[in-house]
């Protein structure tokens, strides 16, 4: 291809690829295969490489950067980042309403209010500078759509993102908010705007607000691939920790999302927008990603009963919301009314009730993960959340606890929501009793007292002991657990009761245990020996991705082991791996063959390889080889695809086909499996006593289907 189709055939590949991906992340269109989409993508990294000259800062090759170095910079806002004031009730809103009449001199005043879902995630500010007049791209013939109707050559491009911080000045996220194919980064003024008469005054800098947001079902596939003590405590916080990575590839892999759904003030008026309901419209128009359910009331009572409708079906969500923001729609009141110090008068939060609580501090003990990350755990006086009784809370790291400024005997707020680990939020100071004293962070190990570390650029404290007892035992449980070995008896209590005796040191002694060992403990007789003995000769044979995943290697998770066990060249298919075989093939694999399967990003590539070149971990895939230990290969070479690009929701009991079953069953072939409904639903597999996921499906229009359908899909 000479110099000048490249440039045509890259400016086409550029175009079509964000029209793809405006349609599937921010529209909830699949206008082709997810496959299509990466070949696309692919040819164009091929062309870039041959001709970087015409690599342009949006292309959506561009996304993923480099890592920064130290830590995230501070940037100033261009304009002052304004909190909205709460509202819990029906009075609440009412004094609202009473409150913006006085402001504007007429009890008579009456409002219309546009709403929004309350997005619980990170506050954003993305900036877009006016770009010089570009020369129209080579036009693009194509069966679906007609963008070039609305087009102007009015473009912004994107430059930069800050996270709110005190108002004034955030952090400067630009490097991960890149990532957000959501986030365009590039866009141009519908023509409806540009073309107004009088002609606007295009500003120098737009400076869009919205919220970046994790959904709950990537969540648990984000907690997955780390360990106990890794695990994020809930969408929000797994949000701000991802978009303050300082190494892109990782925030890359999080999915993360974002809604838009505020524009400057200035930039407002140049455009002539007179309406928030009009800004949602404009925003969507220029590619940007809006909250779907925004809408425009015209009563409080309305409002009212569209928030106890959303506060009833909330769980359904995707996404986690705490509430419904309600702004007056009209722009033009909404100067008149203007603000506070702190908060527009025009706008509120109405918030659910969360699901908070306060309680006592009565001990914090340190915790050894399996990896020998420390994590700091609060003892709390009972109390009642989400329907469960709770005792225990996370406090994250050290960073937290100094944060929050924690002592022994403080009341503190609890939260938790559905099955997030339970959190410590904050401290009610004005309760702290007398003569407490801060809780300071030991120096040593709490179970082998080896001097703890710090890795640079984490949170996490760590003991750097292998040997430690804590982490073999925390080892031992996660290589026996459900989803990895699936050794049943081996758990927690009997794990301990084996180290103790030094009947194992590690996780390879498990296959050498004998009748006569067990019997010697006193939790042990003869059925229970048998039993056990059964299920570790049962795990002999197992599937190479649980083994993977049963190996506890970080950022490991079961998704990452699975996707390793079908992509990776084990040179055996259909025929039993030994353990010395893996490590040959990990071993000869490079980081940047890793980084090659999608999936697989440079932290998780790189904790792989220094694992594998570990020679005690060698030896101890050796030792298990000498018990007996084979790892069979997923047939799924020679099992039609059926569903490729298909997503199912399993809900209610099936007649006799188990949840994991049906989900290895779809995803053997091709299909993927999602834990909550949307747009980009398949199938919806139904059994008896099916939950709200059903109501789900009707109101969204997905197919639902019963087993005997299901399994003549086979």
């Amino acid at each position: 291809m000479d110099k000048k189709s490249a440039e045509k055939r890259i400016a086409q590949l550029k175009e079509e690829i964000l029209r793809l991906n405006r349609a599937y992340f921010t529209e909830n269109k699949t206008l082709v295969p997810e496959a299509v989409r990466d070949s696309l993508k692919a040819e164009l990294i091929a062309l870039e490489k041959e001709y970087p000259e015409f690599i342009t800062p949006d292309s959506p090759t561009q996304r993923v950067g480099a890592a920064l170095d130290g830590k995230l910079p501070k940037q100033k806002h261009l304009h002052r980042k304004e909190s909205l004031q709460d509202a819990f009730s029906r009075a609440d809103l009412d004094e609202w309403v009473e409150i913006m009449q006085r402001a504007l001199g007429s009890k008579h005043a009456i409002f219309e209010f546009e709403t929004e879902l309350k997005i619980d995630g990170l506050n954003m500010s993305l900036v877009y500078e006016l770009t010089p007049t570009p020369t129209p791209p080579p036009p693009i013939r194509r069966a679906q759509g007609k963008r070039g109707e609305g087009q102007s050559l009015h473009s912004y491009i994107f430059i930069r993102a800050v996270t709110r911080g005190n108002g004034v000045e955030g952090e400067d996220v630009t490097h991960t908010v890149k990532t957000i194919h959501a986030v365009p980064l590039s866009f141009e003024i519908p023509r409806r705007y540009a073309g107004r008469q009088p002609a606007p005054i295009f500003p120098e800098f737009l400076e869009i607000g919205g919220e970046v947001y994790i959904e709950k079902d990537t969540l648990r596939k984000i907690n997955e691939n780390l360990s106990d003590e890794e695990k994020f405590a809930n969408p929000r916080n797994a949000a701000a920790g991802s978009v303050r990575q300082l190494d892109p590839a990782i925030a890359a892999t999080r999915d993360l999302r974002m809604f838009c759904y505020s524009l400057d003030g200035s930039s407002i008026d140049a455009l002539g927008i007179e309406t928030q309901k009009e800004l949602m419209e404009f925003l969507s128009a220029c590619g940007l990603p809006v909250e779907p359910s925004h809408g425009v009331l015209h009563s409080i009572d309305e409002v009212e009963a569209l928030y106890k409708k959303i506060g009833e079906s909330r769980d359904s969500l995707p996404y986690d919301i705490d509430g419904i923001v309600i702004k007056v729609n009209d722009k033009r009141m909404q100067k008149d009314l203007g603000s506070t110090a702190k908060a527009p008068r025009y706008a509120r939060a109405l918030k659910f009730a969360a699901q908070e609580a306060s309680s006592r501090i009565l001990d914090i003990e340190l915790q050894v993960g399996r990896t020998g990350a420390i994590t700091p755990v609060a003892h709390l006086t009972p109390v009642q959340l989400a329907g469960t009784t709770v005792t225990r809370a996370t406090l994250h790291n050290e960073d937290e606890i100094k944060r929050l400024d924690i002592c022994i005997g403080d009341t503190v707020i609890v939260r938790k929501a559905g099955d997030i680990i339970p959190e410590v939020m904050e401290v009610l100071v004005n309760l702290r009793p007398e003569g407490s004293k801060p809780f300071h962070y030991p120096l040593h190990c709490p179970s082998c007292s080896t001097l703890l570390v710090r890795p640079e650029g984490e949170v996490v404290h760590r003991c750097p002991n292998e040997n430690c007892s804590a982490m073999r035992l925390q080892r031992t449980e996660h290589f026996a657990s459900r989803y990895a070995m699936n050794i049943e008896g081996l758990g927690g209590e009997t794990v301990e009761a084996l180290i103790t005796a030094n009947l194992i040191s590690d996780t390879g002694d498990i296959f050498f245990l004998q009748e006569n060992d067990l019997m010697t403990l006193p939790l042990f007789k003869e059925k229970k020996t048998s039993k056990l003995l059964s299920a570790i000769d049962k795990a002999r044979k197992t599937p190479l991705e649980r083994f993977l995943f049963a190996l506890g290697i970080r950022h490991i998770g079961r998704e990452t082991a699975e996707l390793l066990a079908k992509r990776l060249d084990w040179k055996k298919a259909g025929e039993d791996l030994t353990p010395s075989e893996i490590a040959l093939t990990l071993q000869a694999i490079s980081e940047e063959e890793l980084l090659s399967i999608d999936g697989v990003g440079a932290v998780l590539a790189h904790a792989l390889k220094i694992w594998i070149n570990d020679e005690d971990n060698r030896a101890l895939l050796h030792t298990m080889e000498n018990g007996g230990l084979r790892l069979t290969l997923s047939t799924q070479g020679t099992i039609a695809q059926t569903f490729t690009d298909k997503i199912f929701v399993l809900t209610g009991t099936l007649p006799t086909l188990g949840r994991e079953e049906a989900k290895a069953m779809i995803k053997d072939r091709g299909g993927k499996v999602s834990g909550s409904v949307s747009k980009k639903t398949t199938y919806v597999l139904a059994g008896s006593e099916a939950g709200s996921k059903l109501e789900d499906a009707k109101t969204l229009g997905v197919q639902v289907i019963e087993e005997g359908e299901f399994l003549g899909m086979m």
